[in-house]
């Protein structure tokens, strides 16, 4: 194939042309899956009509005119009303694709296109369910579904480092319960804990009793595509298994509303993802919001929070915040009871600081008391030498009267 030349505009020649090979290196299927919706909607707005494998092949047997391409791309988006962030994924994934087949654009051109932009949050009306309207949720899954989202939303996990997990990467005999999660499940390729509240531990340990049961089951079922006995994973199944279990719940629980936000697209606005901010509302609200981010894997948050604090120190901050993640313990009647032991509390103050006050008043009774008894110690003594004095001057007295008048001793 040709390589596109920044100077003059020309195609040099390649040996072979990679098409879509190099989405093989990546190793999140989430990424893959939006480059290959990112390329399948370019090569619509150019008119192309085949596969996306064909269209790929196909676009560079022609003499293309690269940036015209991408400008028209990007003129679809912006009359398709395109979320702001569904835009960044369209205009990425055809750069990586006209990169890795050797046509490299100006990077001022990226830039303009970038700054032509309208917005930059998502337009989603993600609705984050409350803890009773999760409750409302959950009940309608069995311990599996039950078990694997309440990990999530007590734990931020994303869904797909959820479904990674192994048997051993959980210790549920910490408190409070924490799960290692591998640099390879995680989206940055860095390790991290996360620890997961009271209940949800022991709906994992209800599910994690049955889970071998329940994979030979399947095993004996799954003629079709051959489930493997062998699977450490603490739920066994893919992603879209997960979201058919939360799919079908949200119907059941009447929170399977829809949002449109462009001509072709819908999305629920109650999905797993809210789940990471359901953790992060009810969190943030109690410890630190860095805190928060990190133990959601916001790798921009990691490296300082984890030199910062220690495990006991996360894990101490999980304690204080885990109340507001209860679902089906009543986080409401919870976070009631609490209210009333700070209501009591405050009473036992007021009680303590009155009777400190008291004692305080007594002691200053006391310390007058003392003063005065000082006082009149001092005079007692002051009275008692007087009192001496009194009586030896008298003596004096009948001394002298007995020398010069002895006759009246004698008459006496």
């Amino acid at each position: 194939m040709e390589n596109y030349n920044l100077t003059n505009g020309k195609r040099l020649k390649c040996e072979e042309a990679m098409s879509l090979k190099w989405l093989e290196t990546y190793s999140s299927k989430s990424t893959v899956r939006a480059y290959k919706w990112g390329l399948e909607q370019f090569f619509k707005a150019l008119g192309f009509k085949g596969s996306l494998e064909e269209n790929a092949e196909a676009y560079f047997k022609e003499q293309r005119k690269f940036e015209e391409d991408v400008k028209t791309y990007f003129i679809q988006l912006q009359k398709a009303k395109t979320p702001p962030k569904s835009v960044n994924i369209c205009l990425t994934s055809v750069k990586m694709f006209l990169m890795e087949n050797g046509v490299e654009l100006p990077t001022i051109f990226w830039r303009r296109l970038k700054g032509r932009r309208k917005g930059s949050r998502a337009l989603m009306l993600d609705k984050v369910p409350s803890n009773a309207e999760l409750r409302r949720i959950l009940s309608h899954m069995d311990i599996k579904g039950k078990s694997l989202f309440l990990v999530l939303a007590s734990s931020g996990m994303r869904i797909g480092e959820a479904l990674k997990l192994q048997t051993d990467d959980v210790d549920l005999s910490s408190e409070p319960a924490r799960i290692n999660i591998r640099g390879e499940y995680t989206k940055t390729g860095n390790p991290r804990v996360a620890f997961i509240s009271s209940e949800a531990k022991e709906f994992l340990e209800e599910w994690l009793k049955i889970r071998e049961n329940e994979i030979s089951i399947a095993v004996k079922r799954s003629t079709r595509y051959g489930k493997k006995a062998e699977d450490k994973r603490i739920w066994p199944f893919e992603a879209n298994t997960a979201y058919y279990i939360w799919r079908s719940s949200i119907k059941k629980a009447q929170f399977d509303k829809r949002f449109q936000y462009n001509n072709s697209l819908e999305r629920f606005m109650v999905h797993p993802h809210v789940l990471r901010k359901f953790f992060r509302t009810r969190m943030a609200t109690v410890i630190p919001v860095d805190v928060t981010e990190a133990l959601m894997g916001h790798e921009g948050y990691l490296t300082e929070v984890y030199r910062r604090y220690s495990l006991e120190d996360l894990a101490k901050f999980y304690k204080q915040g885990e109340h507001t993640l209860l679902v089906f313990a009543e986080s409401e009647n919870v976070s009631r009871l609490r209210a009333e032991i700070e209501e009591r509390n405050k009473q036992l103050q007021a009680l303590v600081n009155g009777l400190t006050a008291e004692n305080m008043e007594l002691k200053a009774k006391i310390s007058r008391l003392e003063r005065q008894m000082a006082e009149l110690t001092q005079k007692w003594q002051t009275l008692d030498q007087a009192t001496m004095e009194l009586v030896e001057g008298q003596m004096r007295l009948v001394r002298m009267l007995k020398e010069k008048h002895p006759e009246w001793v004698a008459e006496a």
